[in-house]
């Protein structure tokens, strides 16, 4: 009996790169930071002109939260309750770091959204979309007040999105190419994205299910595929409510929001949602399943609407932090430069293109429709105070 009778290996049906390497972009690594850092430029004007226009006023934001939650831990407290308020802790841990408190954190959100753009560019590059389409659809990520809003306001959510979106990336390096690293590379950055971002806590078990549906490269896996992605979320989460469990808190005494069904927070996002504000904020992810069955790729469409269900969730149950919003629309995008495969034809090409549009074109309308962040838009250009 030989050896390779034994070990048989099987043959991806997709191949990522005939040499098993892929190049990145730009090539040269001095370059690529420069291409982050310009991106990242007029974000960091915007949160400096926020800070002047509000005179460092960031009550109200998310990193104004965040910074004021931090500050005031009781750190010589022996009570174990007091781990529970880190949570989010990377996020926590982070901001105890950061110098400059909100506007320290809102500098280096923007760092983080520079970077963050550069890679979304360097995926699309890599999967082979044709220039236009990678320009339609990073200019529409980059080019709404959302998604500004998010990196100057929300450390949070940004870090949160961030994992995510490289995360989904990742996944489908690994379901679709058999891409073995970049497996487990995304189970851990789905992971550092529920410890970032307290909305993004169910994100990962998303992530998980539509590892079962996408394109697979191997027939059988889908069971592995899952495991892989969702342990180390669920390891840490495991480890924390062991934590509560044995100095007897409770075992989601470790979790900010005690992750029960709130019915007045339920009963008003059903009436928000069957009202003209509802509507628009569930039309990203209705424009993503329609463009999902046109592209013949439902596994993409199911996959929205679930990222959006637990988001909505999230909300109920009291993980999602004071002053956050498009959260759900900045995740559609995500998700549609991450999962959308490859279009190979022009009329696939037209509407992707034609898709992204729609979709700026919502984040725009979201924007002003969102009272939090009119009123941020507000100081910005002097109406607010």
């Amino acid at each position: 009996m030989s050896a390779s009778s034994v070990f048989v290996r099987d043959i991806p049906l997709f191949v990522e790169s005939d040499t098993g390497h892929i190049g990145k972009f730009p090539a040269n690594r001095w370059l690529r930071w420069a291409v982050r850092l310009i991106v990242a430029v007029p974000f960091l004007a915007i949160a400096i002109w926020f800070q002047l226009a509000s005179g460092g006023d960031w009550t109200g934001t998310a990193n104004g939260v965040l910074a004021e939650r931090v500050q005031s831990l009781p750190w010589g407290s022996s009570e174990v309750e007091t781990l529970g308020q880190l949570y989010p802790p990377i996020t926590s841990l982070l901001a105890l770091v950061i110098p400059g408190g909100a506007f320290g954190l809102a500098i280096t959100g923007c760092l983080v959204g520079g970077l963050m753009l550069q890679l979304v560019v360097q995926s699309m590059q890599r999967k082979g979309f044709v220039l236009p389409v990678r320009l339609v659809f990073v200019l529409t990520l980059a080019l709404t007040p959302l998604w500004a809003y998010i990196v100057t306001t929300s450390f949070e959510a940004t870090l949160g999105l961030t994992f995510f979106g490289l995360g989904m990336i990742d996944l489908v390096r690994f379901v679709t190419f058999a891409n073995t690293q970049a497996g487990f590379r995304a189970g851990l950055l789905f992971a550092a994205s529920a410890f970032s971002d307290s909305t993004g806590l169910f994100a990962a078990l998303v992530a998980a299910a539509a590892s079962t549906f996408i394109i697979r490269s191997r027939d059988g896996s889908r069971a592995a595929n899952a495991i892989v992605v969702i342990f180390p979320t669920l390891a840490f989460l495991g480890s924390l409510m062991l934590l509560g469990v044995i100095f007897r808190v409770g075992p989601l005494a470790m979790i900010r929001g005690d992750l029960a069904w709130n019915p007045e927070r339920a009963t008003s996002v059903g009436s928000y949602l069957l009202s003209p504000g509802g509507l628009l904020y569930l039309a990203p992810t209705i424009v993503v399943i329609i463009t999902a069955l046109f592209l013949r790729f439902p596994g993409v469409g199911l996959t929205a609407a679930m990222l959006t269900a637990v988001t909505l969730l999230a909300f109920i149950v009291g993980l999602t932090p004071t002053g956050v919003a498009g959260i759900n629309y900045t995740m559609m995008l995500l998700l549609a430069v991450a999962v959308v495969p490859l279009a190979l034809t022009t009329r696939d090409r037209v509407l992707t293109i034609a898709t992204s549009v729609v979709l700026w074109a919502i984040g725009w309308a979201q924007a002003f429709a969102n009272p939090t962040v009119t009123a941020w838009m507000g100081v910005l250009t002097g109406g607010a105070s």
